[in-house]
Formats: C-alpha cells, sequence, structure tokens
C-alpha cells in the first residue's frame, strides 16, 4: 500500500514538473514580449513562435522532467511506423479528410468568401514563383485540395517537426494523467492543457489575427477547444498503438491541410469560423470523429 502510494506521489511530481517546465518558458516569454518595448518585444515572440523553440520546449521539458525524477520507463513512441500499416494509413489520412470536409462545409455555408483570383496564393508564394495572376475554378479548387491532401498524408519531415510537441503531450504526459484519471476525462485534460500552452501564440495574432470578436481571449478559448478536439484524435493512436509517432503524423499532416482554406478564402469571416480546422466550422467534422473516438476508447484496455 505504502509502495503505491509513492509510485503514486512520484507520478504527480512527474506531472506537475512537466507542466511547469513547459508552462514556465511559455509563459516567461509571453510576459517578457509583453512589457519590452518594440522592435525587442516583437523579436522575443518571434522567437517563441520559432518551431525548434514552440515545438521543441515539450521535448525538453520531458528530458528534464526524466532527469529530475529518474523516470526510466520507456516512453511511447517509435520510429517504425510501417510495422502498423492501418495505424499509419488511419492517421496519415483520416484526420486530414476531416479536416478537408470542415474546409468544404465552411465554404458551402460561406460561398462569396471564395477567393477565384488566387490573390492570397499569389501574394504569399510569389518569391517561390507562384504567377502574379491566378484563376480558380471550384474544380480547379477542389483538385488543389486533393493533390494537398496526398501531400500532406506523406510529408515526412513536418511529421517530426510535429513530433516535438507530440513526444512531450502525448508521448510523456498523456500516460500520465491516464494512471491519475479516467482515459476520457486524461485525454480532455490533456487536450486543454495543450491549447492553453498556445495562448501566447495566440494572443499575438497566430492563427486568429486579432480584428475578431473577443479577441484574443475567445481565440484562446477557440485553440483549447481545437487542441481537445485534434488532441483526441492523437491521443487516440497513442494509447491504442502505444506509440505518439502516430499522433505526429496527425499533427504534422494537419498543420498542412489546415492552411488550404486560407489560401483560398477572402477572410471575409470570423476567423472564429473557419475556413481553418481551428474555426468552429473548420474542425466540425473533426469534432464528430473526436467524439466517436472518445466514446470508443473506453472500449479499449489502455496500458498507460
Amino acid at each position: 500500500m505504502k509502495a503505491n502510494k509513492t509510485i503514486s506521489n512520484l507520478e504527480t511530481k512527474r506531472i506537475f514538473t512537466y507542466l511547469s517546465i513547459v508552462f514556465g518558458i511559455y509563459y516567461c516569454l509571453w510576459v517578457i514580449a509583453v512589457l519590452l518595448p518594440e522592435p525587442v518585444g516583437k523579436d522575443v515572440y518571434a522567437f517563441l513562435s520559432f518551431p525548434a523553440v514552440f515545438m521543441g520546449t515539450p521535448v525538453l521539458a520531458v528530458f528534464l522532467t526524466r532527469k529530475i525524477t529518474k523516470d526510466k520507463l520507456p516512453l511511447k513512441f517509435s520510429v517504425k511506423l510501417w510495422k502498423n500499416k492501418k495505424a499509419l494509413f488511419f492517421s496519415a489520412f483520416v484526420p486530414t479528410a476531416a479536416i478537408l470536409c470542415g474546409i468544404i462545409a465552411f465554404f458551402f455555408i460561406f460561398p462569396n468568401d471564395l477567393d477565384f483570383s488566387g490573390k492570397h496564393i499569389s501574394q504569399t508564394y510569389g518569391a517561390f514563383g507562384a504567377p502574379s495572376e491566378i484563376e480558380f475554378t471550384i474544380f480547379s479548387m477542389l483538385m488543389m485540395g486533393i493533390i494537398l491532401y496526398i501531400i500532406s498524408a506523406v510529408c515526412f519531415p513536418v511529421w517530426f517537426i510535429a513530433l516535438g510537441e507530440d513526444i512531450g503531450w502525448h508521448g510523456y504526459l498523456l500516460p500520465l494523467l491516464c494512471k491519475k484519471l479516467p482515459v476520457r476525462y486524461a485525454v480532455i485534460l490533456n487536450g486543454a492543457l495543450w491549447g492553453l500552452a498556445h495562448a501566447p501564440l495566440i494572443y499575438f495574432g497566430m492563427n486568429y489575427g486579432s480584428g475578431y470578436a473577443g479577441a484574443p481571449f475567445s481565440g484562446i478559448a477557440m485553440m483549447v477547444l481545437a487542441c481537445i478536439v485534434l488532441g483526441t484524435w492523437s491521443s487516440y493512436v497513442t494509447l491504442k498503438y502505444d506509440n505518439c509517432m502516430y499522433a505526429a503524423v496527425i499533427h504534422g499532416a494537419a498543420d498542412i491541410i489546415g492552411e488550404a482554406g486560407d489560401w483560398v478564402s477572402l477572410s471575409t469571416q470570423s476567423t472564429l469560423l473557419g475556413p481553418m480546422p481551428t474555426g468552429i466550422i473548420g474542425m466540425s467534422m473533426l469534432f464528430i470523429g473526436a467524439a466517436i473516438l472518445l466514446f470508443k476508447l473506453s472500449k479499449y484496455k489502455v496500458n498507460c
């Protein structure tokens, strides 16, 4: 009995150590960026938002937490994705299909927001060879979405960029939370914490900009919801297949396909709605899938 209590206390210590490191780094840089005058404050924000810093912090937190708490248990991580082709196919194609359907749903509701002139793509990617004038049709937009969908599913480098976050949130913290809470609650809490970790970025305009109702707090709340939704998919594959690398596949593919809606949008609607999957309509199909997976999680014997 005493041994079990000692183990439980150690798990609690690991949870709070990990969270203290991650939020300590993110939020300290956030406060510094707010307090310092421009352009220094913007430089601090740019440093925080740099992928190697933001996505690398959870990995650093895992490393430090394991050192501090003498944690030698194996992580739920392996790069040998091909060992389970079903899991790889699911992770690479199913969530991104839901995101693509959410984007289509947004433009079905707001057809006048479609940018047939390709202005955003020309301005953003003109330096990389995109033509200065592009004329799209519904068919060409769908084809572009399908091509991007396929690219997102096989874009290996992006998987490994996203892996930094997923090792921390899904490979390390999630199993610890599962030992303290029922699996469903652990998954939801893990997603909420992951979303709150994005608060500094949302505050400075990432994903939602600044001209939406209730900014920046409504954007932070929406990001928490988005991370709970996407995090449910990531948690499902991590717990079912005992490997957070599948979560990184979902995360990386979602980051690519999620941009598709913004490329062809005139942005006349609130970013809280979409078309990106960080908006309520953009994530609608992803949300339905997450609800199904959350229900299915209770049917599996989870080895945390």
